[in-house]
Protein backbone atom coordinates (compact mmCIF):
# COMPACT_ATOMS: atom_id res chain seq x y z
CA UNK A 1 0.00 0.00 0.00
CA UNK A 2 1.17 3.56 -0.78
CA UNK A 3 2.08 5.08 2.27
CA UNK A 4 3.54 1.72 4.25
CA UNK A 5 5.93 1.42 6.44
CA UNK A 6 8.38 0.11 3.80
CA UNK A 7 8.85 -3.23 3.91
CA UNK A 8 8.31 -3.52 7.93
CA UNK A 9 6.61 -6.44 9.57
CA UNK A 10 4.57 -3.51 10.97
CA UNK A 11 3.69 -2.08 7.48
CA UNK A 12 3.23 -6.14 5.87
CA UNK A 13 0.94 -6.87 8.85
CA UNK A 14 -1.50 -3.53 7.91
CA UNK A 15 -0.99 -4.49 4.02
CA UNK A 16 -2.07 -8.55 4.85
CA UNK A 17 -4.72 -7.55 6.94
CA UNK A 18 -5.95 -5.07 3.88
CA UNK A 19 -5.86 -7.79 1.15
CA UNK A 20 -8.12 -10.53 4.03
CA UNK A 21 -10.50 -8.02 3.51
CA UNK A 22 -9.66 -6.89 7.33
CA UNK A 23 -9.98 -3.49 7.48
CA UNK A 24 -11.73 -2.26 10.80
CA UNK A 25 -8.34 -4.26 12.44
CA UNK A 26 -6.01 -2.66 10.40
CA UNK A 27 -7.30 0.50 11.16
CA UNK A 28 -6.82 -0.17 14.58
CA UNK A 29 -3.53 -1.54 14.42
CA UNK A 30 -2.39 1.46 12.86
CA UNK A 31 -4.62 3.93 15.38
CA UNK A 32 -2.82 2.08 18.88
CA UNK A 33 0.69 2.92 16.86
CA UNK A 34 -0.52 6.25 16.37
CA UNK A 35 -1.06 6.69 20.47
CA UNK A 36 2.52 5.99 20.57
CA UNK A 37 3.84 8.36 17.82
CA UNK A 38 0.75 10.75 16.49
CA UNK A 39 2.50 13.22 14.73
CA UNK A 40 4.45 9.80 12.27
CA UNK A 41 3.53 10.77 9.11
CA UNK A 42 4.02 7.59 7.75
CA UNK A 43 1.06 6.26 10.25
CA UNK A 44 -1.03 9.19 9.69
CA UNK A 45 -1.11 8.90 6.10
CA UNK A 46 -1.53 5.63 5.96
CA UNK A 47 -4.77 5.64 8.25
CA UNK A 48 -6.33 8.48 6.17
CA UNK A 49 -5.54 5.57 2.55
CA UNK A 50 -7.43 3.46 4.87
CA UNK A 51 -10.20 5.16 5.23
CA UNK A 52 -10.04 6.68 1.51
CA UNK A 53 -10.04 2.97 0.09
CA UNK A 54 -11.10 0.76 2.97
CA UNK A 55 -14.14 2.33 5.12
CA UNK A 56 -14.85 5.11 3.28
CA UNK A 57 -14.58 7.33 6.24
CA UNK A 58 -13.95 10.21 4.51
CA UNK A 59 -13.82 12.72 6.91
CA UNK A 60 -11.65 10.76 9.11
CA UNK A 61 -9.22 10.07 6.08
CA UNK A 62 -8.87 13.83 5.88
CA UNK A 63 -8.37 14.47 9.68
CA UNK A 64 -5.29 11.99 9.11
CA UNK A 65 -4.24 13.53 6.39
CA UNK A 66 -3.97 16.85 7.81
CA UNK A 67 -2.65 15.92 10.88
CA UNK A 68 0.14 14.64 8.76
CA UNK A 69 0.50 18.09 7.18
CA UNK A 70 1.11 19.71 9.89
CA UNK A 71 4.38 18.17 10.78
CA UNK A 72 5.45 18.15 6.43
CA UNK A 73 3.20 20.52 4.98
CA UNK A 74 4.88 19.07 1.60
CA UNK A 75 4.82 15.53 2.02
CA UNK A 76 3.37 14.45 -1.13
CA UNK A 77 1.38 11.43 -0.33
CA UNK A 78 -0.05 13.17 2.70
CA UNK A 79 -1.18 16.11 -0.04
CA UNK A 80 -2.96 13.14 -2.07
CA UNK A 81 -5.33 11.32 0.72
CA UNK A 82 -6.00 15.19 1.62
CA UNK A 83 -7.21 15.91 -2.04
CA UNK A 84 -8.89 12.23 -2.53
CA UNK A 85 -10.65 12.38 1.02
CA UNK A 86 -11.72 15.77 -0.06
CA UNK A 87 -13.00 15.19 -3.65
CA UNK A 88 -15.36 12.59 -2.05
CA UNK A 89 -16.67 15.20 0.62
CA UNK A 90 -17.56 17.04 -2.49
CA UNK A 91 -14.92 19.62 -1.06
CA UNK A 92 -13.71 20.63 -4.33
CA UNK A 93 -12.22 23.43 -3.64
CA UNK A 94 -10.40 22.36 -0.67
CA UNK A 95 -9.00 19.19 -3.31
CA UNK A 96 -7.78 21.46 -5.89
CA UNK A 97 -5.59 23.50 -3.38
CA UNK A 98 -4.16 20.09 -2.22
CA UNK A 99 -3.53 19.43 -5.48
CA UNK A 100 -1.78 22.52 -6.78
CA UNK A 101 0.43 22.05 -3.75
CA UNK A 102 0.95 18.76 -5.05
CA UNK A 103 1.40 19.48 -8.30
CA UNK A 104 3.95 22.33 -7.06
CA UNK A 105 6.05 19.59 -4.95
CA UNK A 106 5.90 16.68 -7.55
CA UNK A 107 5.30 18.71 -11.23
CA UNK A 108 5.56 15.48 -13.51
CA UNK A 109 4.32 13.49 -11.17
CA UNK A 110 1.70 11.50 -13.43
CA UNK A 111 -0.10 10.08 -10.17
CA UNK A 112 -0.71 13.43 -9.17
CA UNK A 113 -2.62 14.26 -12.77
CA UNK A 114 -4.40 10.96 -12.26
CA UNK A 115 -6.16 12.70 -8.88
CA UNK A 116 -6.59 15.72 -10.50
CA UNK A 117 -8.50 13.82 -13.44
CA UNK A 118 -10.75 11.91 -10.71
CA UNK A 119 -11.58 14.76 -9.32
CA UNK A 120 -12.37 16.86 -12.45
CA UNK A 121 -14.68 13.49 -12.74
CA UNK A 122 -16.45 14.14 -9.56
CA UNK A 123 -17.02 17.80 -10.81
CA UNK A 124 -18.58 17.03 -14.02
CA UNK A 125 -15.79 18.66 -15.74
CA UNK A 126 -15.32 16.03 -18.29
CA UNK A 127 -13.33 17.92 -20.83
CA UNK A 128 -11.02 19.37 -18.07
CA UNK A 129 -10.25 15.66 -17.10
CA UNK A 130 -9.53 14.64 -20.81
CA UNK A 131 -6.75 16.74 -21.19
CA UNK A 132 -5.47 16.07 -17.58
CA UNK A 133 -5.32 12.37 -18.52
CA UNK A 134 -3.24 13.37 -21.62
CA UNK A 135 -0.66 15.38 -19.90
CA UNK A 136 -0.53 12.06 -17.72
CA UNK A 137 -0.20 9.67 -20.62
CA UNK A 138 2.46 12.27 -22.28
CA UNK A 139 4.20 11.23 -18.81
CA UNK A 140 3.24 7.32 -18.65
CA UNK A 141 1.83 6.93 -22.03
CA UNK A 142 0.94 2.70 -20.89
CA UNK A 143 -0.54 3.16 -18.12
CA UNK A 144 -3.85 1.10 -18.55
CA UNK A 145 -5.72 2.81 -15.58
CA UNK A 146 -5.56 6.05 -17.00
CA UNK A 147 -5.77 4.82 -20.86
CA UNK A 148 -9.34 3.39 -19.24
CA UNK A 149 -10.04 6.39 -17.21
CA UNK A 150 -9.61 8.64 -20.21
CA UNK A 151 -12.09 6.26 -22.37
CA UNK A 152 -14.66 6.93 -19.73
CA UNK A 153 -13.94 10.85 -19.29
CA UNK A 154 -14.17 10.88 -23.65
CA UNK A 155 -17.54 8.77 -22.64
CA UNK A 156 -18.97 11.03 -19.80
CA UNK A 157 -18.14 14.32 -22.39
CA UNK A 158 -20.37 12.91 -24.90
CA UNK A 159 -17.41 11.85 -27.60
CA UNK A 160 -18.19 8.57 -28.34
CA UNK A 161 -16.70 7.91 -31.17
CA UNK A 162 -13.44 8.27 -29.66
CA UNK A 163 -14.23 7.02 -26.78
CA UNK A 164 -14.96 3.58 -28.36
CA UNK A 165 -11.74 4.15 -30.05
CA UNK A 166 -9.84 4.48 -26.97
CA UNK A 167 -11.15 1.18 -25.91
CA UNK A 168 -10.04 -0.50 -29.17
CA UNK A 169 -6.67 0.67 -28.29
CA UNK A 170 -6.57 -0.58 -24.95
CA UNK A 171 -8.55 -4.05 -26.12
CA UNK A 172 -5.36 -4.34 -28.54
CA UNK A 173 -2.34 -4.14 -25.88
CA UNK A 174 -4.39 -5.52 -22.66
CA UNK A 175 -7.41 -7.50 -23.46
CA UNK A 176 -8.21 -8.90 -20.07
CA UNK A 177 -9.28 -5.76 -18.52
CA UNK A 178 -12.77 -6.88 -17.61
CA UNK A 179 -13.76 -3.16 -17.29
CA UNK A 180 -12.95 -1.43 -20.28
CA UNK A 181 -16.00 -3.64 -22.00
CA UNK A 182 -18.28 -1.99 -19.99
CA UNK A 183 -17.48 1.72 -21.24
CA UNK A 184 -16.90 -0.11 -24.50
CA UNK A 185 -20.84 -1.30 -24.86
CA UNK A 186 -21.99 2.31 -23.30
CA UNK A 187 -20.29 4.11 -26.36
CA UNK A 188 -20.39 1.87 -29.30
CA UNK A 189 -23.37 -0.11 -31.30
CA UNK A 190 -22.31 -3.75 -30.84
CA UNK A 191 -21.92 -5.99 -34.62
CA UNK A 192 -21.57 -8.95 -34.69
CA UNK A 193 -18.40 -9.29 -35.96
CA UNK A 194 -17.15 -6.67 -33.71
CA UNK A 195 -13.95 -8.75 -32.12
CA UNK A 196 -14.32 -6.89 -28.51
CA UNK A 197 -17.47 -8.36 -28.66
CA UNK A 198 -16.76 -11.59 -29.43
CA UNK A 199 -13.30 -11.63 -27.03
CA UNK A 200 -15.54 -10.26 -24.16
CA UNK A 201 -18.68 -13.36 -24.37
CA UNK A 202 -16.23 -15.94 -25.31
CA UNK A 203 -13.04 -15.44 -23.43
CA UNK A 204 -14.21 -12.70 -20.15
CA UNK A 205 -17.41 -13.48 -19.44
CA UNK A 206 -16.68 -17.21 -18.73
CA UNK A 207 -14.34 -16.55 -16.62
CA UNK A 208 -15.96 -14.94 -14.02
CA UNK A 209 -16.26 -16.71 -10.81
CA UNK A 210 -16.79 -14.29 -8.19
CA UNK A 211 -20.55 -12.88 -7.68
CA UNK A 212 -20.13 -9.63 -8.02
CA UNK A 213 -17.98 -9.96 -11.63
CA UNK A 214 -20.33 -12.20 -12.62
CA UNK A 215 -23.34 -10.13 -12.15
CA UNK A 216 -21.13 -6.78 -13.68
CA UNK A 217 -19.88 -8.56 -16.83
CA UNK A 218 -23.38 -10.66 -17.67
CA UNK A 219 -25.12 -6.82 -17.24
CA UNK A 220 -22.71 -5.61 -20.21
CA UNK A 221 -23.16 -8.61 -22.22
CA UNK A 222 -26.71 -8.11 -22.35
CA UNK A 223 -26.29 -4.80 -23.59
CA UNK A 224 -24.36 -5.93 -26.33
CA UNK A 225 -26.70 -8.73 -26.99
CA UNK A 226 -29.75 -6.19 -27.03
CA UNK A 227 -27.56 -4.03 -29.23
CA UNK A 228 -27.57 -7.56 -31.50
CA UNK A 229 -31.69 -7.72 -31.60
CA UNK A 230 -31.29 -10.45 -29.10
CA UNK A 231 -33.96 -9.37 -26.84
CA UNK A 232 -34.53 -12.57 -25.03
CA UNK A 233 -31.02 -13.28 -24.22
CA UNK A 234 -30.62 -9.27 -22.85
CA UNK A 235 -33.51 -10.25 -20.53
CA UNK A 236 -32.05 -13.77 -19.60
CA UNK A 237 -28.37 -12.46 -19.33
CA UNK A 238 -29.62 -9.78 -17.15
CA UNK A 239 -31.80 -12.27 -14.35
CA UNK A 240 -28.76 -14.02 -14.62
CA UNK A 241 -26.73 -11.16 -13.07
CA UNK A 242 -29.38 -10.52 -10.65
CA UNK A 243 -29.26 -14.08 -9.46
CA UNK A 244 -25.74 -13.51 -9.00
CA UNK A 245 -25.65 -10.52 -6.79
CA UNK A 246 -28.45 -12.21 -4.70
CA UNK A 247 -29.91 -8.90 -3.74
CA UNK A 248 -33.35 -8.54 -2.70
CA UNK A 249 -36.21 -5.37 -2.11
CA UNK A 250 -37.53 -5.61 1.50
CA UNK A 251 -41.62 -4.78 0.30
CA UNK A 252 -42.97 -4.52 3.28
CA UNK A 253 -40.87 -2.04 4.90
CA UNK A 254 -40.87 0.32 2.00
CA UNK A 255 -45.02 -0.04 1.92
CA UNK A 256 -44.97 0.60 5.30
CA UNK A 257 -42.61 3.87 4.59
CA UNK A 258 -45.01 5.14 1.47
CA UNK A 259 -48.19 4.22 3.86
CA UNK A 260 -47.01 6.40 7.04
CA UNK A 261 -45.82 9.39 4.28
CA UNK A 262 -49.46 9.20 3.09
CA UNK A 263 -50.58 10.39 6.27
CA UNK A 264 -49.24 13.28 5.81
CA UNK A 265 -52.29 16.08 4.65
CA UNK A 266 -52.81 19.58 3.49
CA UNK A 267 -53.73 20.43 7.51
CA UNK A 268 -50.35 19.39 8.57
CA UNK A 269 -48.54 22.51 6.33
CA UNK A 270 -51.94 24.77 7.29
CA UNK A 271 -50.79 27.78 9.29
CA UNK A 272 -46.93 26.91 9.14
CA UNK A 273 -43.98 28.55 7.27
CA UNK A 274 -40.43 27.50 6.65
CA UNK A 275 -38.18 29.02 4.24
CA UNK A 276 -40.30 30.84 1.58
CA UNK A 277 -37.65 30.89 -1.06
CA UNK A 278 -38.75 29.65 -4.84
CA UNK A 279 -34.69 29.12 -5.86
CA UNK A 280 -34.88 25.08 -5.24
CA UNK A 281 -36.46 23.38 -8.53
CA UNK A 282 -36.80 18.95 -7.68
CA UNK A 283 -36.87 16.87 -10.48
CA UNK A 284 -38.01 13.55 -9.01
CA UNK A 285 -39.34 10.38 -9.93
CA UNK A 286 -38.23 7.24 -11.19
CA UNK A 287 -34.68 6.41 -12.82
CA UNK A 288 -34.72 6.45 -16.49
CA UNK A 289 -38.08 8.36 -16.61
CA UNK A 290 -36.46 11.45 -18.99
CA UNK A 291 -35.51 13.58 -16.09
CA UNK A 292 -31.52 13.78 -17.69
CA UNK A 293 -33.19 15.30 -20.74
CA UNK A 294 -35.81 17.07 -18.79
CA UNK A 295 -32.56 18.64 -16.82
CA UNK A 296 -30.79 19.64 -19.98
CA UNK A 297 -33.37 21.37 -21.24
CA UNK A 298 -34.36 23.66 -18.62
CA UNK A 299 -30.05 24.45 -17.32
CA UNK A 300 -28.95 25.76 -20.81
CA UNK A 301 -31.58 28.42 -20.00
CA UNK A 302 -29.46 31.67 -18.96
CA UNK A 303 -30.92 31.49 -15.46
CA UNK A 304 -31.44 28.07 -14.21
CA UNK A 305 -28.56 26.43 -12.85
CA UNK A 306 -27.64 23.12 -12.06
CA UNK A 307 -26.64 20.23 -8.78
CA UNK A 308 -27.04 16.85 -10.32
CA UNK A 309 -28.28 14.73 -7.98
CA UNK A 310 -27.89 16.30 -4.83
CA UNK A 311 -27.66 14.60 -1.27
CA UNK A 312 -28.62 17.84 0.37
CA UNK A 313 -32.39 17.04 1.41
CA UNK A 314 -31.21 13.32 2.63
CA UNK A 315 -28.50 14.33 4.70
CA UNK A 316 -30.75 16.45 6.58
CA UNK A 317 -33.47 13.17 7.02
CA UNK A 318 -29.72 11.47 8.27
CA UNK A 319 -29.00 14.36 10.86
CA UNK A 320 -32.65 14.34 11.99
CA UNK A 321 -31.73 10.86 13.10
CA UNK A 322 -34.25 9.19 10.88
CA UNK A 323 -33.51 5.83 9.34
CA UNK A 324 -33.85 5.10 5.64
CA UNK A 325 -37.46 4.26 5.01
CA UNK A 326 -38.78 4.67 8.72
CA UNK A 327 -41.67 5.84 7.62
CA UNK A 328 -43.62 6.44 11.25
CA UNK A 329 -40.54 8.73 12.96
CA UNK A 330 -40.36 10.89 9.25
CA UNK A 331 -44.11 11.66 9.27
CA UNK A 332 -43.67 12.46 13.06
CA UNK A 333 -40.42 14.81 12.77
CA UNK A 334 -41.90 16.63 9.77
CA UNK A 335 -45.03 17.26 12.13
CA UNK A 336 -43.02 17.95 15.36
CA UNK A 337 -40.45 21.18 13.47
CA UNK A 338 -41.30 24.16 14.90
CA UNK A 339 -41.63 27.15 11.88
CA UNK A 340 -37.69 28.18 13.22
CA UNK A 341 -36.01 24.55 12.70
CA UNK A 342 -37.96 24.15 9.64
CA UNK A 343 -36.68 27.51 7.99
CA UNK A 344 -33.09 26.68 9.68
CA UNK A 345 -33.27 23.33 7.55
CA UNK A 346 -34.52 25.18 4.91
CA UNK A 347 -31.61 27.67 4.57
CA UNK A 348 -29.24 24.64 4.74
CA UNK A 349 -30.99 22.95 1.87
CA UNK A 350 -30.44 25.92 0.07
CA UNK A 351 -27.12 26.96 0.80
CA UNK A 352 -25.73 23.88 -0.53
CA UNK A 353 -27.56 23.63 -3.40
CA UNK A 354 -26.49 27.26 -4.19
CA UNK A 355 -22.56 26.39 -3.74
CA UNK A 356 -22.81 23.76 -6.80
CA UNK A 357 -25.22 26.18 -8.50
CA UNK A 358 -23.84 29.57 -8.61
CA UNK A 359 -26.17 32.88 -8.34
CA UNK A 360 -28.69 31.28 -10.63
CA UNK A 361 -32.35 32.44 -9.94
CA UNK A 362 -33.31 28.57 -10.50
CA UNK A 363 -31.21 26.08 -9.32
CA UNK A 364 -32.31 22.13 -10.19
CA UNK A 365 -31.74 18.99 -8.08
CA UNK A 366 -32.14 16.27 -9.61
CA UNK A 367 -31.97 13.28 -7.07
CA UNK A 368 -35.06 11.55 -8.04
CA UNK A 369 -35.31 10.00 -4.92
CA UNK A 370 -36.68 12.64 -3.51
CA UNK A 371 -39.88 12.01 -3.90
CA UNK A 372 -39.74 10.05 -1.21
CA UNK A 373 -38.96 13.26 1.18
CA UNK A 374 -41.11 15.67 -0.55
CA UNK A 375 -43.41 15.93 2.72
CA UNK A 376 -40.13 17.01 4.50
CA UNK A 377 -39.22 19.68 1.34
CA UNK A 378 -42.96 21.21 1.85
CA UNK A 379 -42.50 22.22 5.21
CA UNK A 380 -39.28 23.51 5.14
CA UNK A 381 -39.45 25.13 1.50
CA UNK A 382 -43.16 25.47 0.87
CA UNK A 383 -41.97 27.57 -2.45
CA UNK A 384 -39.44 24.83 -3.63
CA UNK A 385 -41.15 23.93 -7.20
CA UNK A 386 -41.39 20.44 -7.90
CA UNK A 387 -41.19 18.49 -11.03
CA UNK A 388 -42.76 15.19 -11.63
CA UNK A 389 -40.64 13.06 -14.45
CA UNK A 390 -43.07 10.33 -15.72
CA UNK A 391 -43.02 7.77 -19.01
CA UNK A 392 -44.94 4.98 -19.94
CA UNK A 393 -44.64 2.32 -17.04
CA UNK A 394 -43.71 -0.42 -18.96
CA UNK A 395 -40.81 1.36 -20.55
CA UNK A 396 -39.84 3.19 -17.03
CA UNK A 397 -39.52 -0.22 -15.34
CA UNK A 398 -37.97 -2.36 -18.60
CA UNK A 399 -35.40 0.29 -18.87
CA UNK A 400 -34.51 0.50 -15.11
CA UNK A 401 -34.75 -3.38 -15.30
CA UNK A 402 -31.92 -3.67 -17.98
CA UNK A 403 -29.43 -0.77 -16.41
CA UNK A 404 -26.76 -1.34 -14.11
CA UNK A 405 -28.47 0.30 -11.46
CA UNK A 406 -26.54 0.24 -7.79
CA UNK A 407 -27.45 -2.19 -5.09
CA UNK A 408 -29.45 0.82 -3.52
CA UNK A 409 -31.85 0.12 -6.01
CA UNK A 410 -32.54 -3.53 -5.08
CA UNK A 411 -36.27 -3.11 -6.05
CA UNK A 412 -35.05 -3.35 -9.50
CA UNK A 413 -33.91 -6.95 -9.22
CA UNK A 414 -37.19 -8.80 -9.79
CA UNK A 415 -39.37 -7.97 -12.15
CA UNK A 416 -42.49 -8.43 -9.42
CA UNK A 417 -40.75 -6.35 -7.42
CA UNK A 418 -40.21 -4.18 -9.79
CA UNK A 419 -43.88 -3.03 -10.61
CA UNK A 420 -44.70 -3.23 -7.40
CA UNK A 421 -42.26 -0.78 -6.26
CA UNK A 422 -43.12 2.00 -9.20
CA UNK A 423 -47.16 1.48 -7.77
CA UNK A 424 -46.15 2.29 -4.85
CA UNK A 425 -43.83 5.41 -5.68
CA UNK A 426 -47.23 5.85 -8.12
CA UNK A 427 -49.28 5.80 -5.06
CA UNK A 428 -47.23 8.12 -3.14
CA UNK A 429 -46.78 10.74 -6.39
CA UNK A 430 -50.78 10.87 -6.97
CA UNK A 431 -50.59 11.49 -2.51
CA UNK A 432 -47.95 14.39 -2.81
CA UNK A 433 -50.40 16.51 -5.44
CA UNK A 434 -53.06 17.12 -3.29
CA UNK A 435 -51.81 17.02 0.34
CA UNK A 436 -48.90 19.40 -0.62
CA UNK A 437 -48.38 23.24 -1.02
CA UNK A 438 -45.24 23.38 -3.00
CA UNK A 439 -46.22 23.78 -6.93
CA UNK A 440 -46.23 20.59 -8.39
CA UNK A 441 -45.83 20.02 -12.30
CA UNK A 442 -45.86 16.06 -13.92
CA UNK A 443 -44.02 16.24 -17.20
CA UNK A 444 -44.19 13.29 -19.85
CA UNK A 445 -41.43 12.35 -20.97
CA UNK A 446 -43.29 11.25 -24.86
CA UNK A 447 -44.45 14.59 -24.69
CA UNK A 448 -40.58 16.16 -24.30
CA UNK A 449 -39.76 14.08 -27.60
CA UNK A 450 -42.81 14.38 -29.18
CA UNK A 451 -43.93 17.94 -29.19
CA UNK A 452 -40.15 19.95 -27.15
CA UNK A 453 -40.93 23.70 -27.99
CA UNK A 454 -44.31 23.29 -26.20
CA UNK A 455 -43.44 21.32 -23.35
CA UNK A 456 -40.74 23.20 -22.56
CA UNK A 457 -42.26 26.59 -23.04
CA UNK A 458 -44.54 24.93 -20.09
CA UNK A 459 -41.74 24.09 -18.17
CA UNK A 460 -40.03 27.40 -18.23
CA UNK A 461 -43.40 28.99 -17.55
CA UNK A 462 -43.98 26.75 -14.75
CA UNK A 463 -40.74 27.83 -13.14
CA UNK A 464 -42.18 32.03 -13.18
CA UNK A 465 -38.85 32.55 -15.90
CA UNK A 466 -38.97 34.37 -19.80
CA UNK A 467 -38.62 31.79 -22.46
CA UNK A 468 -34.73 31.34 -23.70
CA UNK A 469 -34.09 30.08 -27.24
CA UNK A 470 -30.67 28.26 -25.68
CA UNK A 471 -33.55 25.83 -24.04
CA UNK A 472 -33.81 24.17 -27.66
CA UNK A 473 -29.84 23.21 -28.80
CA UNK A 474 -29.29 20.64 -28.30
CA UNK A 475 -25.16 21.22 -28.63
CA UNK A 476 -25.21 23.36 -25.71
CA UNK A 477 -25.81 20.53 -23.69
CA UNK A 478 -23.87 21.36 -20.33
CA UNK A 479 -21.82 18.01 -19.03
CA UNK A 480 -23.82 15.66 -16.87
CA UNK A 481 -22.94 12.30 -15.18
CA UNK A 482 -25.58 9.65 -15.48
CA UNK A 483 -27.06 6.69 -17.32
CA UNK A 484 -27.78 8.68 -20.20
CA UNK A 485 -24.98 11.57 -20.35
CA UNK A 486 -24.24 10.15 -23.56
CA UNK A 487 -27.82 10.75 -24.97
CA UNK A 488 -28.45 13.98 -23.51
CA UNK A 489 -25.77 15.43 -25.98
CA UNK A 490 -27.94 14.40 -29.23
CA UNK A 491 -30.88 15.96 -30.67
CA UNK A 492 -33.90 14.46 -29.15
CA UNK A 493 -35.02 11.11 -30.30
CA UNK A 494 -38.21 9.12 -30.04
CA UNK A 495 -36.65 5.56 -30.55
CA UNK A 496 -37.31 4.78 -26.60
CA UNK A 497 -41.21 5.31 -27.13
CA UNK A 498 -42.63 2.04 -26.65
CA UNK A 499 -39.30 0.18 -26.03
CA UNK A 500 -40.49 -1.97 -23.84
CA UNK A 501 -42.53 -4.17 -26.35
CA UNK A 502 -39.26 -5.74 -27.93
CA UNK A 503 -39.50 -7.63 -24.53
CA UNK A 504 -42.88 -8.25 -24.04
CA UNK A 505 -42.75 -12.46 -24.27
CA UNK A 506 -40.76 -12.20 -21.31
CA UNK A 507 -42.42 -9.12 -18.90
CA UNK A 508 -44.99 -11.41 -17.17
CA UNK A 509 -44.80 -10.50 -13.52
CA UNK A 510 -43.96 -6.88 -14.59
CA UNK A 511 -47.46 -6.73 -16.93
CA UNK A 512 -49.38 -8.39 -14.15
CA UNK A 513 -47.90 -5.57 -11.49
CA UNK A 514 -48.51 -2.49 -14.08
CA UNK A 515 -52.03 -3.58 -15.79
CA UNK A 516 -54.18 -1.42 -13.68
CA UNK A 517 -52.36 1.93 -15.37
CA UNK A 518 -53.51 1.25 -19.24
CA UNK A 519 -57.35 1.34 -20.03
CA UNK A 520 -58.24 -2.51 -21.16
CA UNK A 521 -54.63 -3.48 -19.33
CA UNK A 522 -51.65 -5.19 -21.52
CA UNK A 523 -52.83 -8.57 -23.13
Amino acid sequence: MHGMAGKSSFGATVTALVRAGRTTEAVRLVEDALKRAPRDVTLLTTLAQLHNRGTRSYSRARRAAEAALKTAKRNLPALMEAAQASAAMSDFEAALTFLDTARKVAPKDPDVLYVLAATQHRMDRFEDEVATLDAALALRADHPQTRMQRATALLSAGRLTEAAEACRALFADRPELSHLYGIYASAATITADDPLYRHFKDVIVPAQTAPQQIARCRRVLAKMEDDLGHHGRAMALTAEANAAEGIRHDAHRYAAFIAAQTSLTRADYMGRSGLADDTPVLIVGMPRSGSTLMEQVLTRHGEIGGVGESNALRDIVRDLGIAEHDGPALAARIRGLTDTQAAAHGRRYLDEIRSGGGGAARIVDKNLHNFEYLGLIARILPRARILHALRDPMDTCVSCYLQRLSPWHAYTRDLGDLGRYYRQYRRLMEHWAQALPNPLLPVRYEDMVTDTESTTRRLVEFLGLDWDPACLDHRAAKEVRTLSAAQVRRPIYRTSVEKWRRYEAHLGPLKTELAGFYEGGLD
